[in-house]
């Protein structure tokens, strides 16, 4: 690109940028699958799975056997806790990506503000055994991720003290 061209998109991005008032600069709309898995807190089932995937490690097992299962129980948690924002956000947007295959913009944007109100909840329950299915086989490499850096920290922590 000529430098003048680039003297010039910069000036022109500098404008844009500046121009708008603080805190109004754009940010992508969030998609309405999204906000319904948000509003309706629709992921916030990944560390109950995840710890139970744990606790049928032999992994886990061998914690137990060091520190005792309700304290590896507690430690596995804590680490899953830690380890929350790093997959959650991806468990979600496979959510969001699949409720999206499911249902259209309105009906989503429905089921995000009404919720069990929505006329379409009834829609919603009937998908669920479509969506669960999709869902574990889209998002399983999440978890064994999610369960495995977990376990990690646990054991780190365990051998620590």
């Amino acid at each position: 690109m000529p430098p003048r061209f680039k003297a010039a998109s910069a000036a022109l991005l500098a404008a844009l940028l500046f121009s708008a008032a603080p805190g109004t600069i754009a940010r992508p709309a969030q998609s309405p699958a999204m906000e319904l898995v948000q509003r309706q807190n629709l992921g916030s089932n990944l560390k109950t799975i995840a710890l139970s995937t744990a606790q049928q490690t032999e992994t886990f097992a061998m914690l137990a056997s060091k520190v005792g299962a309700a304290r590896a129980k507690t430690l596995v948690a804590k680490e899953l806790d830690s380890h929350a924002r790093e997959f959650g956000g991806k468990w979600n947007q496979n959510l969001a990506d699949i409720y999206a295959r499911h249902f259209s913009a309105d009906e989503l944007a429905s089921l995000a503000k009404e919720g069990k109100q929505s006329k379409y909840a009834s829609k919603m329950v009937e998908q669920q055994g479509a969506i669960g299915g999709e869902m574990r086989r889209a998002s399983t490499p999440i978890l064994i991720a999610y369960v495995t850096a977990s376990m990690k920290s646990a054991l780190s922590r365990a051998s620590a003290k």
